[in-house]
C-alpha cells in the first residue's frame, strides 16, 4: 500500500493539527499502530478509518481508503469536480438512466439476458457505473477543500516556511474491468 497510496491517513490527521499521539488517543489505538498506518506498513480496518473520518472531520478519507483497499476494482473511477459541475453531471446521468429504463425492463422481463440483448445490457451497466461515479463526485465535491497540504501539523508548520505536498498521487488511476459493482463505499 505504501507505494500506491502514501500518507492518506497522515493527510487526514494533518487536517486536525493533531500529533500522532493525540490522534491515537482519540482513535483508541496505540501511537505505534497509527505510525504503522501512516507509514504504509499496516492497513487500518474499515472501522478504524470510519473513526478517523469522524475524529478528523474528513469525508474524503473514507473514499480514498475504499479505493486503496478495493482489490476487485469495483469502485468507479472518478475525477474530483467542483459541486456545480458534479451536480450537472449527475443530473444528466440520471436523465439518461431514466431514458434507458424501458430497455432494461424489456431485457429483464423474461429473467434472461440473451445474446441479442447482451450488448444493450452491457451499455446500460456501463451507464450505471458512470452514474454511480457521478454520484460520488457530488458526495465528495468539497473533498479538495478538506485535503491539507503537507506540512500542516503543529510541528511541521513551525519548521517549514513553504508547505509541499508529497502525496499528490495517492490513488491509482488503474482501471479494472469487473462485471460487478457496489453502490456505495463504507464510511
Amino acid at each position: 500500500m505504501a507505494a500506491l497510496y502514501p500518507n492518506i491517513y497522515q493527510r487526514g490527521r494533518k487536517t486536525t493539527l493533531l500529533t500522532q499521539e493525540e490522534a491515537a488517543e482519540r482513535l483508541g489505538i496505540s501511537p505505534e499502530t497509527l505510525k504503522r498506518y501512516e507509514g504504509g506498513r499496516l492497513t487500518p480496518p474499515d472501522e478504524t478509518v470510519a473513526r478517523m473520518c469522524e475524529v478528523y472531520g474528513v469525508s474524503w478519507l473514507a473514499l480514498e481508503h475504499a479505493k486503496a483497499t478495493d482489490r476487485l476494482g469495483i469502485l468507479p473511477e472518478l475525477e474530483p469536480k467542483p459541486l456545480p459541475m458534479a451536480t450537472i453531471s449527475l443530473t444528466n446521468r440520471l436523465r439518461d438512466a431514466a431514458d434507458r429504463l424501458a430497455g432494461l425492463l424489456r431485457i429483464a422481463e423474461d429473467g434472461v439476458i440473451d445474446d441479442a440483448e447482451r450488448p444493450e445490457f452491457d451499455d446500460i451497466v456501463q451507464d450505471l457505473r458512470e452514474t454511480i461515479a457521478a454520484a460520488y463526485q457530488v458526495i465528495y465535491a468539497d473533498a479538495k477543500k478538506e485535503r491539507p497540504e503537507a506540512g500542516t501539523s503543529k510541528r511541521s508548520v513551525s519548521q517549514r516556511k513553504t508547505p509541499e505536498n508529497h502525496c499528490k498521487h495517492s490513488i491509482s488511476q488503474k482501471q479494472t474491468n469487473v462485471n460487478t459493482f457496489r453502490g456505495e463505499a463504507r464510511a
